[in-house]
């Protein structure tokens, strides 16, 4: 298990023991949870990655490998720290853990599609191109904290 996956365990997993699991399906029939989904998902898979789409380019139109770093990081969304800012500040843990899940099941699935519309296709910048098989992959990697065997197997091939 790669170092970051054990580190987002170890720095999550005190915040975790707090959820109170057994209630989570009775939150789930507040209206209050699907209204707080709805505006994470808007802020978060919406709004963020315009907004450093954006200053992206009005920060480095002449830079483009730093760009598409700051569009990369705008798109990826803060799962582990969401949980520790939710605990310093006392809010609620099963509404945090919520919607962590949501928003890590959306960073898996949506991550790589964004990665390529927001760098090949609307960044603008043509001079730098992301694959989906290299994107996913990374995505796999931080995400999962595993490396798939096809990705393995080619990495050997390629030493020998």
């Amino acid at each position: 298990m790669p170092a970051i996956a054990i580190g987002l365990i170890v720095m999550m997993w005190p915040v975790l023991t707090k959820v109170q699991y057994e209630t989570l399906p009775k939150v789930f029939t507040s209206r209050r949870i699907w209204v707080h989904i709805g505006l994470s998902m808007f802020l978060n898979w919406i709004i963020g990655p315009f907004v450093m789409l954006g200053l992206a380019w009005a920060t480095l139109p002449d830079l483009p490998t730093y760009r598409t770093g700051v569009i990369m990081v705008g798109i990826a969304r803060c799962i582990a720290m969401v949980m520790i800012w939710n605990q310093l500040a006392r809010g609620d843990t099963d509404y945090c853990a919520i919607l962590v899940v949501v928003n890590s099941i959306l960073q898996i699935v949506l991550y790589s599609p964004y990665a390529l519309l927001f760098i090949n296709v609307i960044g603008g910048g043509h001079s730098i191109h992301v694959s989906y098989r290299d994107v996913a992959i990374s995505v796999l990697i931080v995400c999962l904290g595993f490396a798939p065997p096809v990705y393995i197997s080619a990495d050997a091939s390629r030493s020998t």
